[in-house]
C-alpha cells in the first residue's frame, strides 16, 4: 500500500509542478481546490476538500488524516 500511495503522490506532485505559480493572495484551501480542478478533479456537491483530496490520491479520508498527522510530527 505504501508504494501505491507514493506513486499516486508522485503523480500529483508532477501534475502540480506543471501548473502556473500560485497566486499569493488566495487562501490555501482555494489554491488546493483550484489545482485539483485544473487536473480534472472536481468537488462533488456534498464533498469536503479533504474528501476530494483523498479521492484524488486514491486513499480514504482516514488514511489522509493519518498521513497528515505523521507529516505534522504527531503519532
Amino acid at each position: 500500500m505504501q508504494s501505491k500511495l507514493k506513486s499516486r503522490v508522485a503523480i500529483l506532485e508532477k501534475a502540480i509542478g506543471k501548473l502556473p505559480p500560485p497566486v499569493l493572495d488566495r487562501s490555501p484551501a482555494l489554491l488546493l481546490a483550484s489545482r485539483l480542478a485544473a487536473m480534472g478533479i472536481e468537488r462533488g456537491p456534498s464533498e469536503s476538500l479533504a474528501d476530494t483530496t483523498a479521492r484524488a490520491m486514491g486513499i480514504s479520508v482516514g488514511e489522509l488524516r493519518a498521513k497528515l498527522w505523521l507529516l505534522a510530527g504527531r503519532t
